[in-house]
């Protein structure tokens, strides 16, 4: 039985691996931006109740750990670089003739690889991140095509190759910065030690209410910039 309880979180880790498979098979099979959004979106509930799981149980091990970054790899770094592929793809070979621009998009896969293996020895973060988290990366590029469905003008910035290309060099140096990046986990309720993250979640629940499937992309972008604004304010204070 106690065998069975141990491996409550890593089966977790393994629904999240699932799910980011998933994903990335709807991508280069069928063009399936609806459904590999919505798997990305399981993979990231099911890498939330892994960790929550292993506290509550007291079941952390070494190999859950490992098994975690293995399974972010490919729901939270091969997942967004096939969307980056396949849309890059398709507008490169339609706008230049060029449709291998889109393994330009596996950068994405590339830093993702390296966020995760600096995340798994870096110890200051443990209650902030360093550089964008591979699930924020993620979302934003699994919404993407959600944001721009039904409005040919957004399409065409958006997934055009030179704002594609733009984007996808934006996020990979943001995986792999060292800007100081505000964490959601709560150690206690309080409004005066978590008021940056409630302020965040309550502009999250508007943006949701919005913009449906396209707010993830939205929030993220607030994530950063909340993130970069509030990095700035640190670094003038220490110089002040």
């Amino acid at each position: 039985m106690k065998k069975i309880i141990a491996f409550i979180p890593n089966l977790l880790t393994l629904c999240n691996l699932l799910s980011g498979s998933a994903a990335v098979a709807a991508l280069l099979t069928r063009h399936d931006f609806y459904t590999a959004f919505w798997l990305v979106i399981a993979a990231a509930v099911f890498d939330f109740f892994d960790g929550f799981a292993a506290r509550m149980l007291h079941v952390s091990s070494p190999i859950g750990k490992e098994l975690d970054s293995l399974a972010d790899m490919v729901s939270f770094g091969l997942a967004p670089a096939t969307v980056v592929f396949v849309l890059l793809s398709n507008t490169a070979t339609a706008t230049y003739g060029l449709p291998w621009l889109g393994y330009f998009g596996f950068l994405i896969a590339a830093l993702s690889a390296l966020r995760l293996a600096k995340f798994n020895l870096d110890e200051r973060q443990t209650e902030e991140f360093r550089g964008l988290p591979t699930p924020a990366c993620a979302l934003f590029f699994v919404s993407l095509p959600m944001l721009v469905k039904g409005n040919p003008s957004a399409a065409y910035l958006l997934t055009h190759p030179i704002t594609l290309g733009l984007l996808t060099l934006i996020f990979s140096s943001l995986l792999v910065c060292d800007m100081p990046m505000f964490s959601l986990k709560f150690k206690n309720f309080a409004f005066k030690k978590n008021s940056l993250r409630y302020v965040f979640l309550i502009l999250s629940v508007i943006l949701i209410i919005g913009w449906r499937m396209a707010a993830p992309a939205l929030i993220i972008v607030l994530y950063i910039l909340i993130s970069a604004g509030r990095a700035l304010l640190r670094h003038k204070s220490v110089k002040g």
